[in-house]
Parts: C-alpha cells; structure tokens; sequence
C-alpha cells in the first residue's frame, strides 16, 4: 500500500486487495487477524493514539473492568487461560489486547499517532483515498472502519459549565493525576461506568453526589480472583474453559432471546434485580432512588458488587435528577438545591450518534454521516449501500444487550475476509450492498426492535430521539452468527474499474 496519492494502477496488475483498517481496538485486530490468516500481506491500521486498545487504551479511571464474564470477553482463539478475576480490570484487558498484537504479528502493520480525517471513494478506479490530519493521504482498495461506537465522549450542555472554576473531568478521557482526596465531587451519571468509579472515589474524597436521572437495573457480576487451581486447569486442559465460556455464552444468549421476545426469562431478570435491591439497600427512601422505572433490558443493565454499598456510604449522596445549573465554585439540580463542589466528573457515555468519528465520501461524493441522518440504514451492520468496499466493525445494531461483545465481532472480522477473499478470487475491484437488501436487512431489524424490550418506552443511548434503535442487534447473538455465517455475493452489486471498462454484474434496485 502506498502512503502516496491516488495509484492509477489497473486492477489487472492486483492479487490480494489492499486493506486499510481505521482503528486498533479489539474489532481492528480482530478484522487483521482475520484478513492475515487469508494471505492479506498488502495491510495498514492506523491509531490515533499511541498504542492499540480501544476503549481499554482509551478509559483508564479507577475501578474500570469489562461488566461480562472474563472467560468470554476474549477471541475465541486467543482466549488467555491467564486471568486473574472473573471482571478483569482494565489494565489485564489492555495487556491481553496488546498481547493479540504481538502474538499476531500485527504491530509492523500499524502506523500510531495518526489521525483520520477523511475517506473518500474514487468513483473511477474503485480505490479509498483516506486522509489523515498529519497531511499523509493513504490508498487501499477496502476500507475498514473499527473506531467502535464507544469512542467519542459526550459531555451534556449544561450551563454555567464554561464558568466553573473547580477541575473537569470526563471518564473517558481520566487525567491519571487527579487525586480524589479530600475533594468534593459532584458526579454526573449513573450508569456502568459510574457504577465502577463512584466506589473508588468515596474510598477518599469528602464528598460525592451522584446526579441521576435515571436509576440503572443492577445485577450482581458476583467477581472473583481466578484461584491457582482453576487457573492451571484452563492451562492445562483447555476443553475445560472452552466448556465454561460456551456454558455462559448460552446463559447469555438465553436473556438475548428473552429481551427480543419479552418472555418469562425478562420477568426472572427483573425478579432478581428487585431482590438484589432488597438485600443491599436497607434505607426506605434510598431504595425508592433506585428503582428504575422501565423495564429491564431497555437500557444497559449495570453489573456490580459495590454500587449499592457505594451509594450507603456516609460521604456519598444520590441525588435524584439531573443538573440545572452550574457556577464558579457549586451545582444547582432540578431539586433547587445548590452544593458547593470543587470538581466535575462526567460519566455521560459517548456521542454514539456519530457511529463513525471521521467523514466518509461514498460513490457520487455522498457523505456517510448525512447518508445515515434518518437512519443508520446497513446491511447486517457491516456494509453500506453507496459505499463500496467499505466494512464496518461494530457498526450500527451490532451491539447486544446480553454477551460478549468479541463474539460479534468475530463474526463480524470472518464475513469481511470471506468477501475480500470473493474479490480477490474473482478479479471483483468493488462490492456495493444492494439498495433492495440493505433496506430488508434494516426493516427487518426495526421492526423486532420495536416489539422488543429495548423499545418498550425507555430513552437512552441505545434509544435515537425518534424512538428508532441504530445500536443493538435485536436478537440472540447466535442468530447473528448465522446469518453472517457465509458471504454472499448475490446481496452485492459487483463492480470491475475503469481501468477494465467498467461492468456491472448486478443490478441495483432503489
């Protein structure tokens, strides 16, 4: 691949397609593992940071661990026998994520500090000009996106924020400096990340209070240390933690299933949840507080042993609804009252809305992110009609609201290699998503949205403002399994260059 401007090489001088991935989370690894094990040599990631990790470079603020079961939130075929929790913390994730890099070979395929700014499809030559902020344009006949959806932070416009005087913080962006000690704290959200950092926080500060709008349901993860016994035998026998990782993975896929359907599994969920709070909340009024007033499942669940115990502490009060007003040196609720605070930490998740954090220029010089305004309309989440050759990794409804994530993308980084293997075997320079499926693939997946328990009123980030679901997939993760199982290039109108007087083998429908 060249780091030059536009290569006018015909495609009858290509073998295997240059791949281009944006992104060194673990959906950009997993897609370059994928591609390399297919003969893919012809292969460039780039990093805006300074090492690969994704969210696990990115979030480095006390308490952060993954909130699903460390024997599955792991590639299959890597899965580190070498856990030392049941919740791994961030800093094991980020060296398991590292470790796929080195023990991959990917890390001489990867260019770090590099920033993307924009993409762009070269209607002629079926090629992507990808622009960087550095000023260095890199070609590739496919594009990859896996920046993840979980990668820009959101901070409410709250006013008055410009004129505080204290410290600022997002947990995104965690400022390893800051020291909690002594400090009052007012936190802003409720969710999963702040049900991991609120309890650091309380060990040392003087005061935090928790503005939430809305009480999350919490289970308990019931984490552990993986003993030295248990961690022998995955070594050792590795049939044994094959075994515990498909047990839960279908323990998972159970609640999936429940949460499409609404069935009896959702009412056991809400069941457990309600008693969980029964046993850890003993204050009548705080109990109220928490008691979320949707249904289980239409907005993130929080898995935590410390959140309930966090919220009893002496120095912690949970307030409930969200910021009015912010001043130099205090912070007004909806409640009226006005408490003095010396910092702000944002727990606000991310601007999920963009999906993509840079600009893509599909055929016709449409731009991806106005091309998604009344929807983010793909085909199983991976492609995009008018955007040839472009693939997405966590793209949009791939979420789940029950499993592993590394799952998905599996999934996900297999059906990408099958169709660069199509066009590397067939002399294909572009493959379009068809109109006429893309718009079955995201009816269909609308349509079980809405009568599942993700659209039963709630609004969230996994919610847009209209009440249309962008984020989740709506069924069991090994449903998407299935239909990802095998690319098929019928679904694809099929594209050959300039260079080779253009020819359409299929035919696209509007």
């Amino acid at each position: 691949m060249k780091v030059t401007a536009f290569d006018q090489r015909s495609s009858a001088t290509r073998t295997t397609p240059s791949v281009l991935i944006v992104g060194t989370g673990l959906g950009g690894l997993a897609a370059a593992i994928a591609l390399k094990k297919i003969g893919v040599t012809d292969l460039t990631l780039l990093e805006r940071a300074t090492e690969v990790g994704g969210t696990w470079e990115a979030n480095t603020y006390p308490g952060i661990a993954v909130d699903t079961s460390i024997l599955n939130y792991s590639l299959s075929y890597d899965p580190n026998p070498g856990w030392t929790r049941l919740y791994a913390g961030g800093a094991e994730l980020h060296s398991y994520v590292i470790g796929l890099s080195e023990r991959h070979d990917v890390r001489r395929h990867i260019r770090f500090d590099t920033t993307v700014t924009e993409a762009r499809f070269d209607d002629t030559y079926h090629r992507w000009e990808v622009a960087t902020s550095g000023g260095i344009v890199y070609t590739a006949d496919v594009l990859i996106s896996a920046t993840g959806v979980l990668s820009t932070p959101k901070i409410p416009d709250i006013p008055g924020l410009e004129n505080f005087e204290g410290t600022v913080l997002h947990s995104a962006q965690w400022d390893s400096s800051f020291d909690p000690s002594g400090r009052s704290i007012a936190q802003i959200g409720s969710g999963a990340t702040a049900a991991q950092l609120v309890p650091e926080l309380a060990k040392t500060a003087e005061k935090v209070y928790v503005y939430q709008r809305s009480a999350p349901w919490v289970l308990p993860r019931n984490d552990r240390e993986i003993g030295r016994l248990e961690g022998w035998l995955y070594r050792k026998v590795p049939l044994s933690l094959k075994l515990r990782r498909w047990r839960r993975f279908w323990q998972n896929d159970v609640v999936a299933y429940g949460f499409e359907k609404q069935n009896r599994t959702t009412q056991t969920q809400t069941r457990w949840a309600t008693e969980f709070i029964e046993r850890s909340v003993h204050d009548p009024q705080l109990r109220r507080a928490v008691i979320p007033d949707y249904e289980i499942g239409c907005k993130r669940r929080v898995m935590s042993d410390d959140w309930y115990p966090a919220l009893q502490r002496d120095n912690v009060d949970l307030i409930s609804g969200a910021l009015d007003d912010i001043r130099e040196r205090s912070v007004v609720g909806t409640d009226g009252v006005e408490r003095n605070v010396d910092t702000l930490i944002f727990s606000t998740g991310f601007a999920v809305s963009e999906m993509i954090p840079m600009k893509v220029f599909g055929r016709g010089g449409h731009e991806l992110h106005t091309t998604w305004s009344a929807g983010a309309k793909t085909h199983l989440g991976l492609t995009v009609s008018g955007y040839p050759n472009l693939f997405l990794m966590a793209g949009p409804n791939t979420g789940i609201g029950s499993g592993s994530m590394t799952f998905m993308l599996e999934c996900q980084a297999r059906y990408i290699a099958q169709a660069v293997e199509y066009l590397a075997r067939t002399g294909t320079t572009a493959l379009d998503v068809l109109d006429v499926v893309q718009d079955r693939s995201y009816r269909r997946v609308q349509q079980r949205l809405a009568s599942s328990v993700y659209g039963s009123g709630c609004a969230g980030w996994y919610q847009n403002p209209d009440g249309t679901i962008d984020t989740l997939w709506p069924g069991a993760n090994s449903e998407y399994w299935f239909r990802t199982r095998r690319f098929n290039p019928h679904d694809y109108l099929t594209l050959r260059s300039a260079a080779d007087d253009t020819e359409l083998e299929g035919t696209r429908s509007s």
